[in-house]
């Protein structure tokens, strides 16, 4: 473990601002994120991995918060998260080498590092999605295509915990339905080997949000002076701007630099649709553009199914989900979650295609967008593998 990259507070901050943009609407709360990869940092040494640093037949487990975000709540106790790998372990008798986030977001980002601490091993730089995703199956790394395996999920809420073991859908089905009760669930899941993820996971995706978050951090420091990258500023680095609200933009600016995309639109939220449905939180967004150079005022669309899924200008749709779209909110420079914009907010769009973004195995087949077409009424073209 010389050579692991030990995690420091800042790592932590840069790694959940950095991870709440590619949340893309999804990958629960930010400050949740903090409590809990500041909890790890409390309880003894985290260290990231790179997959070439594990050896290829360690096992890692895959840590995951299933349920809607709106319904939840800040998720489970800082127990619950760990008791869900015992809980596997005693199971199975598979005990985790290394532990792997399912996807990124401002807390799943940091999801496995609490877990990692309390249990002495590394966190793996090889999520299963270099993005947030709806469904359980898209973090999967392809397994749901070996008919043969058995997935094995551990699941930890507030009121209830279960161990599932069947097919992919199956398991994920009954684990979604647990958090349908408990609105979030802690997760452990689907035990493979460091050289399975290594081909199918999404490897240095981890580095990317670090990356992320240091460069918005950089074009903030850079103009303004000072460093967001301190406990403070998590959920609003604009407590800090002497110059109203300039970090919003210079945040959201840097993020499309650093993703090779573009900062779509700067505007006021206006009609807010949002349900709880199946235990995803599902509706559409409009936003308001603020140009008032327009003679016409512009219209942006989001759709969501936790995760902003598409984005329309106008009749014209500009990204679509496996796309990364992400709203910043302009008074605190921090992503605003599907679950919790609101009407009035005054935010920018940030977008990219998803060949700017590291993908895992689940974001290439077809079959799994299935899901995402019927609940937003929308096809999504989805990417071959380079």
């Amino acid at each position: 473990m010389i050579n692991m990259k030990q995690i420091t507070e800042k790592h932590l901050i840069a790694a959940i601002w950095g991870g709440a943009v590619l949340g893309g609407g999804g990958g629960a709360d930010p400050k949740a994120g903090y409590r809990l990869g500041k909890a790890a940092l409390d309880e003894g040494q985290v260290l990231l991995a790179s997959i070439d640093e594990l050896d290829p037949e360690d096992t890692v487990v895959t840590a995951s918060l299933v349920g809607s975000p709106k319904a939840g709540g800040m998720g489970p106790d800082l127990d619950h998260y760990v008791e869900a790998f015992r809980l596997l372990e005693k199971v199975t008798g598979t005990e985790a080498r290394a532990i792997n986030t399912n996807e990124c977001g401002g807390l799943a980002t940091v999801n496995g590092w609490y877990q990692a601490s309390r249990l002495g091993v590394p966190i793996a730089d090889a999520p299963c999605n270099g993005r947030a995703h709806p469904t359980g199956l898209m973090g999967s790394i392809g397994l749901h295509k070996d008919k043969s395996y058995v997935s094995r999920q551990a699941a930890v809420g507030r009121n209830a915990r279960i161990y599932v073991e069947g097919g992919l859908g199956e398991a994920s089905g009954m684990v979604r339905a647990l958090s349908g009760t408990e609105g979030l669930v802690a997760v452990a899941r689907n035990p493979v080997s460091a050289g399975y993820l290594k081909h199918n996971g999404a490897c240095g995706a981890i580095s990317m949000c670090m990356d992320l978050g240091m460069a918005m951090a950089d074009a903030v420091q850079n103009r303004l002076g000072f460093d967001p990258l301190v406990a403070g500023c998590v959920a609003d680095v604009s407590k800090f701007d002497s110059e109203e609200r300039l970090s919003g933009y210079l945040a959201a600016s840097a993020a499309a630099t650093f993703l090779k995309g573009v900062l779509l639109s700067v505007g006021t939220v206006g009609h807010v649709d949002i349900e709880v449905k199946g235990g995803f939180d599902i509706g559409e967004v409009s936003i308001l553009s603020n140009n008032s150079q327009q003679v016409r005022q512009e219209v942006v669309r989001l759709t969501f199914m936790n995760e902003y899924l598409t984005c329309d200008v106008g009749s014209h749709t500009v990204f679509s989900f496996p796309d990364l779209i992400s709203v910043i909110d302009v008074n605190t420079a921090w992503p605003v979650s599907s679950a919790n914009i609101r009407e009035g907010m005054e935010v920018m769009v940030v977008g990219t295609s998803y060949e700017n973004l590291i993908l895992g195995e689940g974001m290439y087949d077809r079959d799994l967008y299935r899901p995402l077409e019927e609940a937003v009424g929308r096809r999504f073209e989805v990417p071959k593998k380079r």
